[in-house]
């Protein structure tokens, strides 16, 4: 690659860690990778996620243990998502993505828009 291309590529790089939307990710990321509740809820979600596969290895897909399993792996789930830290973090990823996909479109124009 071109060692200008390289450049304005980094350039590009370091403008985008300078903007807001980046930074409150970031910010919102951290708080959510040292949360010990986060932990502990994503902890329990991937219990009961292996809970119900292995459940479904041993019973019938309508039996009750799926049933209970499927259940336990859903309120897990739910409790995961409904956590603040989570909440807040999947709000500001979204905002990241759109504007990354903003930035991807001004970039890439007509090529962007095929895919």
């Amino acid at each position: 690659m071109d060692l200008k291309i390289i450049e304005l590529v980094d350039k590009l790089g370091e403008s985008i860690k300078k903007e807001n939307i980046y930074k409150e990710f970031k910010e919102v990321e951290n708080a959510l990778n040292v949360s010990d509740e986060v932990k502990i809820l994503s902890y329990k979600k991937d219990i009961a996620i292996m809970n119900y596969e292995d459940a479904l290895s041993h019973y019938d897909k309508n039996s009750q243990e799926i049933l209970d399993a499927s259940k336990r792996m859903s309120e897990a789930i739910y409790a995961l998502n409904q956590n603040e830290i989570v909440t807040n973090y999947n709000e500001k990823l979204a905002k990241l993505n759109d504007f990354l996909k903003e930035v991807s479109k001004e970039l890439f124009g007509e090529i962007y828009d095929k895919n």
